[in-house]
């Protein structure tokens, strides 16, 4: 899968349905006019003079009534969907937010799997929830953003799959979530909300109409109401016509993109022939609206109406040698001891090895970790753009090994909101450890004695992380923190804020894991809502370049001579001369990655090839500058995978606080 490749052709897809949705809007709109020429006809059917068919101030009127209320409805729709996040999806289906404490052992499973598929593809890791209401197979990923997602199953997903099968189905949402279905499955259910608010206003307008004083007085509401209803429904059909044409096709997608996940065919093939005996339809009655977001199709509808290819054919594409019907069959993992061991560490599982450490027996150990540093070719900074955005199980098995080395003190603090707090905090403190003790106080101050104590025993295995440890761990930590209410997220984002800024300078390391925490905690809007101008991307894209070629050379005349082979590579000429970090400081920063983040795929893909220029320079990508890759490149909306890093090694580059 092409990360770049697949947003764009996301980003077709969304033009192509706006396309069709003003298609839609403009039929729509004629077909109201006609009929309310028609009531008003029946109105003055006493009067000599007949109103005209045709009548521009009626049909302009028409249009701005029916079209703004159809617009506005789906711009309600869409704004609560991406304001709540997937969140806001989960809950209105009745799912439940699986604590990080959980000690019920498939739902522990279904964490790990889900974590280990976040790291691996250089993403947080989701909130998990479940349907618990739900006996069919089906899961689905949604939110606007990276960021924004949530990953959820059905209470039969849980106890019917294997291990291996649970993470086919898992690889296969996260395909969603890489390849910027997420957003369009959002803006898919905005627009049928709109369209189907007029079928419902037809519905009251006839219920009006038949309880008029008489005939004559209800007659005209009664017509408006009918031609409302019949035009809605008429509308909801096609919606769900264009629905399902733009949902198959990213199906086959996903069902691919699992398959190279995971290199085991088997996982996502034995879930979807299990499907065949346990069914995947949602009893809830929202299911219908979502039916396209989901793994398996949501309701009983087929044929052109239908928004998963058939089973079967799911089926035969990734094994060619299936022809029996998908047939009801006994998990048998399902109480294997393997299973239990699956849920109850990271390194549980069926799942097949890469070919470089492919092992001889079922109780061979993981291949080694990755050494510190690394020292990649010349053709590092493309395969590095390349790597944006994809999964495969090289990536899966160096996350398992990097949450493993996570002192197991800091991963248990994680099950919980108040020690993944402590936690992220003493990673924030571990940094410069010269003033640990001033920011404990800030700490006691704002949050607590037991808080401040809490910080205080993590921050020796904090110390302990290094560049590569940091990242995943607040990534890890974010699932936990999501448990917050909204008060305690905002106090707690706040003193992640004040202990940054309390020693009076500002290092690159602090400010991208407060920036993490903050965007993850309190998602941005999908896109910015200004778009910047030339001068001001120029801009952008050399701050972003400054900062690598600082952060990653001593020597000025060396950061200077990596800043020119990034800018010759950068997706805009004449970028100017290196910047002092003096002459941007947060608040340019924070700009830059909010612009930045709006441009397209192509214009981010050549941004991350500059970038990866510049950490390359040397002919070796240190730990800090791989941190600050993934940094930045998760703020751009393009994760990047983890092997990128190693495990130690720092350096400050101080940013002005203004």
């Amino acid at each position: 899968m092409d990360f770049f490749a697949a947003q764009d052709h996301a980003r077709r897809v969304t033009r192509l349905l706006v396309l069709w949705f003003a298609i839609a809007v403009a039929l729509i709109v004629c077909t109201v006019y006609l009929g309310v020429s028609f009531m008003l006809s029946m109105g003055d059917e006493l009067s000599p003079a007949r109103p005209a068919l045709w009548d521009g101030e009626r049909f302009v009127a028409t249009a701005l009534a029916v079209g703004g209320l159809i617009l506005a409805a789906s711009l309600y729709k869409i704004a609560v969907l991406a304001g709540g996040g997937g969140a806001a999806v989960a809950t209105s289906l009745g799912g439940r937010l699986v604590p990080r404490a959980t000690t019920d052992a498939l739902e522990r499973r279904l964490i790990n799997v889900v974590d280990e598929m976040a790291i691996a593809s250089g993403i947080p890791s989701p909130p998990v929830y479940v349907l618990d209401g739900e006996p069919a197979i089906n899961a689905f990923a949604a939110g606007a953003r990276p960021q924004q997602a949530v990953v959820a199953v059905t209470r039969g997903t849980l106890e019917q799959l294997s291990r291996d099968e649970l993470q086919g189905v898992v690889a296969h949402e996260f395909s969603h979530i890489l390849n910027g279905d997420m957003r369009l499955n959002l803006r898919l259910i905005g627009v049928l909300h709109g369209i189907l608010v007029l079928a419902l206003l037809g519905r009251i307008l006839l219920r009006s109409g038949g309880r008029g004083s008489g005939k004559k007085e209800g007659a005209p509401l009664l017509v408006l109401g009918v031609v409302l209803m019949v035009t809605g429904y008429a509308g909801v059909l096609c919606g769900k016509l264009i629905k399902a044409a733009v949902s198959r096709q990213r199906e086959f997608l996903a069902d691919a993109s699992a398959v190279q996940f995971t290199r085991n065919p088997a996982g996502i093939a034995g879930a979807l022939k299990r499907i065949g005996g346990y069914g995947t339809t949602i009893s809830h009655p929202r299911g219908e609206e979502v039916s396209h977001m989901l793994f398996g199709s949501g309701s009983a509808l087929s044929g052109l109406f239908a928004t998963h290819p058939p089973i079967a054919e799911r089926i035969r594409r990734i094994d060619r040698s299936f022809e029996a019907a998908p047939a009801k069959a006994p998990v048998m993992a399902a109480t294997a001891s393997t299973e239990a061991a699956a849920a109850a560490g990271f390194a549980g599982g069926h799942m097949a090895p890469p070919p470089a450490a492919r092992p001889t027996g079922p109780n061979t150990p993981l291949a080694a970790p990755a050494e510190p540093t690394s020292s990649p070719p010349a053709s590092a900074p493309a395969a590095l753009a390349a790597a944006v955005g994809t999964l495969d199980l090289n990536e899966i098995v160096h996350a398992r090994q990097l949450i493993e080395r996570l002192p197991a003190v800091l991963r248990r603090s994680l099950e919980t909101p108040f020690g993944a707090q402590a936690t992220c905090i003493a990673v924030l403190l571990a940094i410069d450890a010269t003033h640990a003790d001033t920011g404990l106080a800030l700490v006691r101050s704002r949050l607590g004695d037991d808080m401040a104590r809490e910080v205080s025993g993590h921050l020796a295995n904090a110390r302990e992380l290094g560049a590569a440890g940091r990242l995943p761990l607040v990534e890890l930590a974010l699932a936990a923190l999501h448990e917050l209410d909204s008060g305690a997220r905002e106090n707690f984002l706040a003193t992640a804020d004040a202990l940054v800024r309390n020693d009076g300078r500002v290092s690159l390391t602090e400010y991208l894991l407060a920036r993490l925490l903050a965007d993850g905690l309190h998602p941005r809007p999908a896109r910015p809502l200004l778009k910047a101008t030339s001068h001001e991307l120029r801009r952008h894209c050399a701050t972003l370049l400054s900062v690598l070629a600082l952060v990653g050379q001593r020597d000025r005349a060396q950061a200077a001579a990596a800043y020119a082979r990034g800018a010759a590579a950068a997706p805009l000429d004449q970028l100017g001369p290196m910047l002092s970090a003096g002459e941007f400081g947060l608040k340019g920063l924070d700009q830059a990655f909010e612009l930045l983040a709006g441009t397209a795929p192509a214009f981010r893909k050549r941004l991350v090839q500059a970038m990866a220029e510049v950490a390359a320079h040397d002919g070796r990508i240190r730990p800090i500058e791989a941190e600050v890759m993934r940094a930045s490149c998760e703020a751009l909306d393009c994760p990047l995978p983890p092997s990128l890093g190693g495990l130690a090694g720092d350096e400050f580059l101080d940013l002005r606080c203004q």
